[in-house]
């Protein structure tokens, strides 16, 4: 009995020998003392710490503190296992010629009779390959212009690059760890764009595929509604449960508004062509129509019969002059252009109106704002061609607001902002085409050249309307020399 007890002794101690060993040859080994001095470290960590067994033994784990981590992370870690409990985590460390690594850690406190810890042992294993891969990818993730977004199989989000934190007004906010829902209840003002980035989250699910999706985001605070083509992908785990999903958001406004223009340069090169071919033959028999009806005039005392005629007449031809301007060669006088000084020359002639409908024009503008180079006149007629659609859209009361900003450091902005009628979505997109109109006596050709103008002097024109609300007409002109 004893001899068999004795053996198995001998092959329990053997097999803790073997253990120590393979620990010994995978594990970064270290023991310290209740106040943390270091009484034991093996080969492993003096070979990735590059100190001698002798100059780590009595020192504490400052000697490769590389500065990294808060002071609160260590205190954390101390409080933890003060009380007995293990603790793991990962530690950026220095080695002693200054290069770092990472090591994943666990602390195992030994208890006393008390159940008080007398010493730790730690047992790490070297990760510095993992977050080199990690901060590669990191760094990728975070100069992505695309919203890119990680979450876990429960919606929680893990990372989330620079595009998607400023997208969603995140960046002041601890997202890691927090659903939609979480972080919308911490920051209102992205409510609602938190609840559109969840709402097909568990269709893709369903789906157990990749999901695409090109919506419109109305971004809060009266922003620019953004265009996003979005992509989900879903991740299982092999049991096929959720394991985590992947969100990359395109912004597609650019290119959608790109196609819009070139669709409506098409138009206005058709109506241009239509203009140089059938204007010059409506002009010559109107003309000639116009004479007969002065002639009829002298003859016949109907002087409110004759008036509207000719009115009628005179808004023919202006239509064609209109027709003519498409395709007629621009005869330009390009300088640079003081457009606060050039607003303030056409708004007082706008009040006239505008106070006959009792509407108030409100002009907004910063002092020392850059100049453009351009037409002075050709902008003149864009400016009246927006106010006049302003005052059109407006019965009586309300505000119509003008204002000149910096955009970018290298455009103006100039916008203007009517309490209008606004448009729905399908009636916008058509605005700016050859006789689209949504006024009765209209041509649709104003809005239209206002485009041409602004596309010839290498800007763009944007319009955002709101249905009882108003519309937004948003100029940007390149700063002259910019």
């Amino acid at each position: 009995m004893l001899r068999e007890t004795l053996s198995q002794l001998e092959h329990s101690i053997k097999e803790l020998a073997d253990i120590d060993m393979a620990l010994d040859a995978a594990s970064i080994v270290a023991v310290t003392d209740q106040t943390g001095r270091i009484t034991f470290v093996n080969d492993k960590f003096c070979e990735i710490s590059q100190y001698t067994r002798d100059e780590l033994l009595g020192q504490n784990h400052r000697i490769i503190n590389s500065g990294y981590h808060p002071k609160n992370f260590f205190r954390t870690m101390w409080r933890t296992i003060a009380q007995g409990e293990i603790w793991r985590g990962e530690i950026k460390n220095k080695t002693k010629d200054g290069s770092y690594y990472w090591v994943d850690t666990i602390i195992v406190p030994f208890l006393n009779e008390n159940g008080k810890p007398y010493k730790y042992v730690s047992f790490r294993i070297d990760i510095s390959r993992r977050k080199r891969v990690e901060e590669t990818l990191d760094t990728l993730i975070t100069t992505l212009p695309d919203l890119t977004i990680f979450k876990d199989g429960q919606g929680r989000w893990l990372r989330a690059n620079d595009a998607a934190l400023t997208f969603f007004g995140l960046q002041e906010e601890m997202y890691q760890g927090k659903t939609d829902k979480e972080l919308a209840d911490a920051v209102p003002t992205a409510q609602r764009l938190l609840e559109q980035l969840s709402d097909q989250d568990e269709p893709t699910w369903q789906k157990r595929d990749e999901m695409q999706v090109e919506r419109t985001w109305n971004l809060p605070g009266g922003g620019q509604a953004r265009i996003i083509h979005e992509t989900r992908v879903p991740v299982f785990q092999d049991n096929g449960l959720r394991s985590g999903m992947i969100f990359l958001g395109q912004d597609y406004t650019e290119r959608r508004q790109t196609e819009s223009f070139l669709r409506r340069v098409d138009k206005i090169t058709a109506a241009g062509q239509l203009a140089s071919g059938v204007a010059h033959e409506v002009r010559n028999p109107l003309a000639a129509i116009k004479w007969s009806i002065l002639r009829l005039q002298s003859t016949y005392q109907d002087e409110a019969l004759f008036s509207l005629i000719l009115s009628e007449i005179d808004r023919i031809d202006g239509t064609v002059e209109q027709l003519l301007s498409l395709s007629r060669e621009k005869l330009t006088a390009s300088a640079n252009i003081d457009v606060k000084a050039l607003l303030e020359g056409i708004l007082p002639l706008m009040q006239v109106s505008a106070k006959r409908q009792d509407v108030e024009i409100i002009f907004a503008a910063s002092e020392d704002l850059p100049a453009v180079f351009g037409d002075e006149n050709q902008l003149k007629q864009v400016f009246v061609n927006i106010l006049k659609n302003a005052l059109e859209a407006m019965a009586t009361n309300g505000k119509i607001t003008v204002s000149l900003s910096v955009h970018n450091a290298s455009q103006l902005e100039i916008r203007i902002v009517d309490q209008g009628n606004g448009m729905p979505d399908e009636l916008l997109t058509r605005v700016g085409e050859p006789f689209f109109t949504t006024k009765d006596t209209g041509t649709g050709l104003g809005l239209m050249m206002s485009h041409q103008i602004i596309r010839e002097h290498k800007g763009h024109l944007t319009l955002a309307s709101v249905p009882g609300v108003g519309t937004t007409v948003t100029i940007y002109l390149p700063i002259a020399g910019a």
